[in-house]
């Protein structure tokens, strides 16, 4: 009797490793969302999409730039740009962004940026402004209401400006920048953009752009999977144990 029952916690420990291995993959195969920086916020919304610039060229002081073109920084945004996102985007329950940008050139400070885009009755956090280092950690999360589904803006982020040249804006991978629905955590995709600030586009930054991998889920998905193994070697170590004894 014994001898069966080991055998059939064997098996089950086996279905339930193989079960988690099947959710955590089930999960991860909600629509990819795509993570993109916009230089240029003419015609977004929370559920719109203008056109996303690959690079912008701003001249400061203008209509859009409060930046006189020549003082330091004041910790007063002067420039926003966008933080968006398009591809399988069902509305959000929680979402985290990390951006990357040249300290030198800008800092991340109020009024501009706005972490609640997309969860406008959320909860948003992120790192005390003005931020002076990179990069800018942000996250919201549900607090009352729903999120907004739909291509996007997630985030407003205010520059506040400090000197002229193109400055780069990254995005850091998972789980530093994420994105999760009713569905479960998406799979994600990242760019990277150029803001040129009294400065031409033609010109590229030193480093010239970072590409950044898309390995959105795949550390959950290797440690679902030895947990898994990890769970049937057990259960057949137990089995095993059980018919050692029942011999002896």
């Amino acid at each position: 009797m014994k001898k069966v029952t080991a055998g059939a916690l064997a098996v089950a420990m086996v279905l339930l490793g193989s079960w988690a291995l099947d959710a955590q993959e089930s999960a991860q195969a909600q629509g990819t969302v795509d993570f993109d920086i916009d230089p240029e916020i003419t015609g977004n919304y929370a559920d719109t999409l203008g056109t996303v610039e690959d690079c912008y060229e701003v001249t400061c002081p203008s209509a859009n730039c409060t930046w006189n073109g020549s003082s330091s920084f004041d910790d007063v945004s002067d420039y926003n740009i966008d933080i968006v996102v398009s591809g399988d985007t069902q509305a959000p329950t929680t979402y985290d962004a990390s951006l990357n940008f040249d300290s030198n050139e800008v800092h991340i400070a109020e009024p501009g940026t706005k972490r609640l885009i997309k969860l406008p009755e959320g909860l948003g956090l992120g790192e005390t402004l003005p931020d002076r280092v990179s990069p800018y950690v942000a996250s919201a999360s549900p607090f009352m209401g729903e999120g907004i589904a739909g291509d996007g803006t997630l985030m407003r982020i205010g520059l506040d400006i400090g000197a002229s040249g193109v400055v780069v804006f990254s995005l850091n991978a998972a789980p530093q920048t994420a994105y999760t629905s009713g569905a479960g955590s998406h799979p994600i995709t990242l760019d990277s953009v150029r803001l040129a600030i009294n400065d031409s586009c033609a010109i590229p930054p030193v480093g010239g752009m970072a590409e950044l991998p898309d390995v959105a889920g795949l550390a959950a998905r290797n440690y679902i999977g030895l947990a898994g193994i990890a769970a049937a070697a057990a259960a057949l170590a137990t089995g095993g144990w059980y018919a050692r004894r029942r011999l002896s």
